[in-house]
């Protein structure tokens, strides 16, 4: 045991992916603008109140968003629809509302307000009955109001409400808020967002925090620099082709650090990697770039060293040396972080500081004597715990920094500060560092399982096409490479990787599925390519996807166009679009009832039924696009009117863009339903394989109607010679 302080090094992950579309100028999340005025404000800011010490992490992505909503007045539809009166609301905008307007804790933040929990409860009386528009003619404009108001101000942490009086007075009112009301406490808001920047300078100035950098768009480092990496500890899982771009994961942090100087005014030395994901080539980059330390799991040091034994070898820093460049490691105490990120939320709060605290000096207790001063790593997500708390954490973290200053025997500092006192050259050298991350010190969240794998397939496709059109076209002006590469860059954030695979679910996958897949799009954007048809197509499990019935023979409908021809397609498979699951955020009005699809040994025909007439949609000038992938894209578009059967067109494509056009690929008639043939050589679709598809009615100005189905896509396998005898398998 030592008889010195122990050094407890704080070490708070502020982070949100890249969610602003490029395309539309808007953000399709709200939750940089909403962590803006909950543990971004009220971290740092207890830190102060007991003179603790700490690092604070911000991740570039953030900062920039952050930036953005300062500087560009930037929305989100979540922002959007709280400015907006619910008087001139349509039904879809109220939709959106009622269902999207809960996403926070319940338990604190909604049970705790019986006006909030009144709206909530009234919601789930519909929920599985109606659908959402359906649902909105049961709630008033008051009630959506006041959900408008509530969403918004339940966001709000605790220093913001000693702060602002007026927020503590809407918390007191609890229900029939006013407009104007609404608006004061949307522009504090704003205000909030504004000075987070100046209030972390002004912190680190006075040496309170420490500010610390993860590489640009949060990648995972070793993944971008060479997806092969992940061999090291996958334990034989199925890997996806190649991907390595070491350039790419060397800008990511080069950059990630020059920005984040430029913002912040100061150098900065300290890095959390993403994921806290490391490997041996990490190292030379980080220590050429000017990093002096970082910071990963203790299970990538137990790895490293063959030693599990805390006491022993967790609680200091140690050194690791690659290709000459050497930087010092700090290495978290997982058991703890994990108790104030997970654990301590539900228990009394002063039992959890107790508890705390009692696991603080057993480690000092534990330590045995060194010639370096000991050092505690706390390293956790400083933004997402505290809704799980009572009060947003007000109480714990108040109760937790008031006794760690009181403390004789242990002390606080920033990660920089513990090295300046006790220089690393004091400290034992890493025999080798483990290739892994703070997940099972490996990287299975983002790689290794079919989701995972076809987005780095994705990633890897579109960053080859943009090299060689890049070669091609020498010509090709900076800025148009420029904004090429910033969208690959975000498109190698570890986020999207997270959310694919069966590990972690939420209800905005979609949402992240999409705005991966369009920061690749936007990739042949800029460079004025049409993008491949595989990026139109969730990667997203279609799992959930109810298909109705499958193909159980072989078909060759007369291609009529009418209704009575149902006949014709007996054996064919159904999708029944008025059972798809969801609400209706996006499509209000359904006009699909159903799809039909089959094939015989020449051909593949679909069958499309109306809900309503078509005479009805004749006169709206829309169309139905066809999408389907069987190693090539094959995209083909017909128009919601009537006609006779009539050639048609198909366009292929695969991951470097358009490769051709086949004129006369097959016939459609449309009468009473659109009657589809299409010629199985002519397309390319090959004998055997597993086809994946989906339709998507479009307007004449390029607005998505309806997507069938409207999550995922449907399979079927494409029936060989011998399938006249069988049924084949899907």
């Amino acid at each position: 045991m030592t008889d010195r302080p122990l050094s407890i090094l704080f070490l708070w992950h502020m982070h949100q992916p890249f969610y602003k579309d490029s395309q539309s100028g808007t953000y399709i999340m709200p939750w940089v603008r909403l962590h803006a005025t909950k543990g971004y404000y009220d971290v740092p800011q207890v830190m102060e109140r007991w003179g603790v010490k700490g690092c604070i992490n911000v991740v570039p992505s953030l900062l920039e968003q952050i930036e953005d909503h300062v500087k560009n007045a930037v929305t989100d539809r979540w922002k959007t629809l709280t400015l907006k009166r619910p008087e001139e609301m349509d039904e879809e905008e109220k939709a959106f509302v009622i269902r999207n307007f809960f996403m926070l804790c319940w338990d604190r933040l909604v049970k705790t307000s019986p006006r909030y929990w009144e709206i909530l409860s009234k919601r789930e009386r519909f929920v599985g009955k109606l659908s959402w528009t359906e649902m909105t003619r049961f709630f008033t404009p008051d009630e959506i109001l006041d959900l408008q108001v509530l969403f918004n101000l339940k966001w709000f942490g605790f220093m913001a409400r000693e702060r602002y009086p007026f927020l503590r007075k809407l918390d007191e009112k609890d229900r029939r808020f006013t407009h104007d009301e609404k608006m004061e406490m949307m522009r504090i808001q704003d205000e909030i967002v504004r000075e987070l920047v100046p209030m972390y300078r002004r912190l680190a100035d006075a040496g309170t925090i420490e500010i610390s950098f993860t590489p640009f768009y949060h990648p995972i480092f070793p993944l971008v620099h060479d997806t092969d990496i992940s061999k090291r500890s996958a334990g034989g899982a199925p890997m996806p082709p190649r991907f390595s771009r070491p350039d790419d994961a060397q800008w990511q942090l080069c950059e990630g650090k020059r920005y984040a100087e430029g913002i912040w005014g100061r150098e900065l030395t300290g890095m959390w990697p993403a994921e806290g994901a490391v490997s041996p080539e990490l190292i030379p980059v980080a220590a050429s770039a000017g990093v002096t330390w970082l910071a990963t799991d203790e299970g990538i040091l137990f790895r490293s060293v063959n030693n599990s034994d805390k006491k022993q070898v967790l609680y200091r820093p140690w050194r690791f040396e690659q290709e000459g460049k050497e930087c010092a490691l700090f290495f978290r105490d997982k058991y703890l972080s994990d108790l104030i990120g997970f654990s301590f939320a539900k228990m009394e709060t002063d039992k959890a500081v107790e508890s705390f605290m009692n696991h603080v000096r057993a480690v000092k207790y534990a330590i045995p004597d060194a010639k370096e001063a000991s050092a505690l790593s706390i390293i956790l997500d400083g933004e997402n715990a505290w809704e799980n708390y009572p009060d947003n954490g007000r109480d714990f973290l108040n109760g937790m920094f008031k006794a760690l200053s009181e403390a004789t025997d242990l002390t606080t500092d920033t990660f920089s500060g513990h090295l300046a006192k006790n220089p690393p050259d004091r400290y034992q050298k890493l025999p080798a560092l483990h290739s892994g991350s703070w997940i099972q010190s490996d990287y299975m969240i983002w790689i290794g399982n079919d989701e995972d794998n076809a987005a780095w397939e994705h990633l890897r496709r579109a960053r080859a096409f943009l090299d060689d059109h890049l070669r091609r076209h020498s010509d090709t002006p900076e800025e148009t490479r420029r904004e090429a590469l910033r969208a690959i860059y975000r498109a190698e954030g570890s986020d999207w990787f997270w959310w694919y695979g069966p590990q972690f679910q939420t209800e905005n996958d979609y949402l992240f599925d999409r705005l991966f897949r369009r920061h690749l799009r936007r990739v042949y954007a800029v460079l004025g390519v049409p993008h491949p048809t595989a990026l139109d197509l969730p990667i997203k499990a279609s799992a959930a996807v109810e298909t109705g019935t499958l193909p159980a023979a072989l078909v060759t409908p007369r291609m009529s166009g009418r209704a009575d021809s149902f006949y014709d397609w007996a054996g064919a498979g159904i999708f029944d679009n008025t059972k798809r699951p969801g609400g209706a955020m996006y499509n209000s009005v359904r006009i699909v009832s159903r799809l039909l699809y089959g094939f015989d040994l020449k051909h593949l025909y679909f069958r499309v039924d109306l809900i309503d007439p078509l005479a009805i949609h004749e006169y709206k000038r829309a169309s139905i696009r066809f999408y389907l992938v069987d190693g090539v894209g094959i995209d083909l578009q017909l128009p919601v009117t009537r006609f006779e059967a009539t050639p048609f067109p198909i366009t292929l494509s695969n991951e470097t863009g358009k490769v051709g056009e086949v004129l006369d690929a097959g016939t459609a008639t449309f009468a009473e339903v659109l009657e589809v043939k299409l010629a199985l050589d002519k397309a390319g679709i090959r004998k055997g394989r597993k086809l994946s598809f989906h339709i998507k009615l479009v307007s004449q100005d390029g607005i998505e109607l309806e997507r069938i189905p409207e999550v995922g896509t449907l399979t079927i396998t494409v029936p060989d010679d011998r399938a006249a005898a069988t049924f084949w398998d899907v």
